[in-house]
């Protein structure tokens, strides 16, 4: 699978923003490539604007705070650069015919470990502002149900329709695999990076864990 990484379109993106200036621009790329290799909490407002080759004085007039430039630079990763994520993401695992769960969770996992994996940077950099910051998730969830989930439930009925995932409502089914899953990428790239993790053998726990509970009863 070829991988999207969510921070290497960021700048094309930005560049392409025709209500931004090219000053508003240089901030934001800047300050995400400085967010990414240091950290948002441990990234001055100095830092910034020294990257963007601009006073601070000019940088506030444009995004009064460290935390608006954030906000502003996670606007574009939602709307454009999401959407193409999720693009790639439903053709590589939700558009494959599969034959039993174990094989569709290996392939949904796997998929979904490979990109957390790609994208570390930009988890670290997005995880907290997502989730303090009701707006920005909220459209979030609105993109990502527009993008993702709705394809995800054709799948999760074709399965139930050849019996091979429990035939629980598709909500209580979405909210089981996105726990367990966000919880490892949570786990894993945001509260212990540093742990000795063997992917591989995470890999195997997380889909014995989902089919543990959504093998359906067999006749």
């Amino acid at each position: 699978m070829s991988v999207n990484k969510i921070l290497d379109q960021f700048p094309a993106t930005i560049q392409a923003t025709k209500e931004l200036t090219q000053k508003q621009k240089d901030v934001l790329i800047a300050s995400i490539q400085l967010f990414a290799k240091q950290g948002y909490a441990n990234t001055s407002t100095h830092q910034i604007a020294v990257a963007a080759h601009q006073s601070e004085g000019t940088m506030f007039k444009h995004f009064k705070s460290k935390a608006n430039i954030l906000r502003v630079a996670l606007e574009p990763v939602i709307f454009q650069i999401i959407p193409d994520v999720a693009a790639e993401l439903k053709k590589d695992t939700l558009s494959k015919p599969f034959t039993n769960l174990h094989d569709f969770l290996i392939i949904f996992v796997q998929n979904r470990m490979e990109f957390a994996e790609a994208n570390q940077d930009a988890i670290k950099v997005f995880f907290s502002e997502l989730l303090y910051n009701e707006n920005l998730r909220q459209e979030f969830i609105d993109v990502a149900r527009d993008q993702f989930i709705v394809s995800f439930e054709g799948t999760v009925t074709k399965l139930q329709k050849h019996n091979l995932i429990i035939d629980w409502p598709f909500t209580m089914i979405f909210r089981y695999i996105a726990s367990v899953v966000a919880g490892y990428i949570l786990d894993r790239y945001v509260l212990f990076p540093n742990r000795d993790w063997n992917d591989d053998d995470e890999a195997k726990y997380l889909v014995a864990e989902l089919e543990k509970v959504l093998q359906p009863e067999q006749a």
